[in-house]
């Protein structure tokens, strides 16, 4: 697959593999990626634009300083996947495998993680407007400098995440989650006699 033109409109790739390559200030529009897997593959300030990618092996991509704008994430393995320093505008993660994912130094308008695994991603330095997580695992997630607040977890399943305090302030959580961010506060609970 050839993505180094200027700009792609409207393609449709299916049932293929990217290896060892990388794209630079490459446009998608209105493309769709459908079964894909890649390995060693770094896309560079590259713009996707009310793009979709289903059920592809996107493990280990790097996204490096890209735009994604009304773009959708189905069903995807996304494994250690590097989103660094990318921009996302109305952007769906449904149902993907992000372990180890990393969105540091991220800015997000209105994204939304449903019924996806974060455990061990990510967010530091991130911007987290309008950010949604809907019924997502988060087993040792780290938010560093990826303020929470007025963001709802309260779906979630939170445990070990690693943030300051300042981090969680004011994030919406249920009152089960509670004991999961106390360690994040110092704060010993004592036994009734």
């Amino acid at each position: 697959m050839d993505f180094n033109e200027n700009k792609l409109i409207n393609q449709t790739y299916e049932n293929d593999w990217l290896i060892e390559e990388t794209y630079r200030q490459s446009d998608f529009h209105q493309c769709h990626f459908n079964n894909i897997t890649t390995q060693d593959i770094v896309f560079e300030n590259c713009y996707f634009y009310q793009t979709v990618f289903n059920q592809c092996d996107l493990s280990n991509i790097k996204f490096d300083n890209c735009m994604f704008r009304q773009v959708q994430f189905n069903n995807c393995k996304l494994l250690g996947s590097d989103f660094s320093e990318s921009n996302f505008d109305q952007v769906i993660f449904n149902n993907c495998l992000c372990h180890f994912a990393n969105f540091s130094f991220m800015r997000n308008k209105e994204t939304l993680f449903n019924q996806c695994d974060l455990s061990q991603a990510i967010f530091q330095d991130t911007t987290m407007n309008k950010t949604k997580y809907e019924e997502c695992r988060m087993i040792q997630t780290s938010f560093l400098h990826a303020p929470l607040k007025n963001i709802d977890l309260s779906t979630c399943l939170i445990e070990a995440i690693e943030a300051t305090p300042q981090d969680v302030s004011g994030a919406i959580i249920d009152e089960m989650q509670a004991s999961t961010f106390i360690h994040l506060l110092n704060i010993k609970i004592k036994e009734a006699l």
